[in-house]
């Protein structure tokens, strides 16, 4: 199911929020939408801060395997997603923006160049092979695609050599396009995971379209008094 949200007036529903198929870490304040977004992802939520922000979207990256932590998370954050019983590591770096830094499936991942040194942690911690790439000559790879196990959404200044990389990296097909009506940053305007996704109340009919193409999911619109959403399910 895909559902288009905005949080506390914002569309960049991404920079709030990590999931994948079994938690959904999403900032605290997120009023009467916390059935909206377990049905969407079909995931338990964890309402929690990251580093102490709402940002779990820039601070966090991951899969179905393990969770990569920048090293300004806290104690308490580091024992919720221990308590779901995912797996979790903190990176000894400066960077903090992790989730900005890894593009991320359960079947590979491509790394920023800033975090050359960690390859062999984030690679032993998501389970997968990784590689070190800029995409589109932009290092932060994490905010500017997505993926799930079926396909990735990716910016439209991808390479070819870039679309190759996730291709064969990745194994799944990829689509250019943008969010939000015209965004690049991919990663600030969703959440994916292999059972729904949650994009930005502004992203529009195309563009949507290509989420349903690429990222194997389907649906049909709704409209109710003055608001309009748009319902999708995964394709079986």
């Amino acid at each position: 199911m895909i559902r288009q949200l905005k949080f506390n007036g914002n569309p960049f529903v991404g920079i709030f929020s990590f999931t994948n198929n079994n938690i959904t870490i999403i900032r605290e304040d997120i009023g009467g939408l916390s059935d909206t977004i377990r049905e969407a992802l079909g995931t338990e939520l964890i309402l929690s801060t990251i580093a102490a922000t709402d940002l779990a979207g820039i601070y966090i990256a991951g899969n179905n395997n393990g969770i990569i932590s920048p090293y300004v998370i806290e104690d308490e954050e580091i024992q919720l997603i221990k308590d779901a019983g995912i797996n979790n590591c903190i990176l000894n770096t400066k960077e903090t923006a992790i989730g900005n830094l890894i593009l991320s499936n359960d079947k590979g991942a491509i790394i920023s160049p800033i975090l050359t040194k960690e390859q062999k942690l984030i690679e032993d911690t998501l389970g997968v092979e990784t590689a070190i790439s800029s995409l589109g000559n932009h290092k932060y790879v994490g905010s500017v695609a997505r993926a799930n196990n079926f396909g990735c959404l990716a910016i439209k200044e991808a390479k070819e050599e870039d679309i190759s990389l996730i291709k064969d990296l990745l194994k799944v097909d990829v689509r250019m396009s943008t969010l939000n009506r015209g965004v690049s940053y991919i990663g600030a305007c969703m959440i994916v995971n292999d059972k729904g996704a949650i994009v930005g109340e502004t992203t529009t009919g195309i563009e949507l379209s290509y989420i349903e193409d690429i990222m194997g999911i389907w649906g049909e619109s709704y409209d109710e008094n003055l608001y309009s959403w748009r319902c999708y399910q995964t394709k079986k």
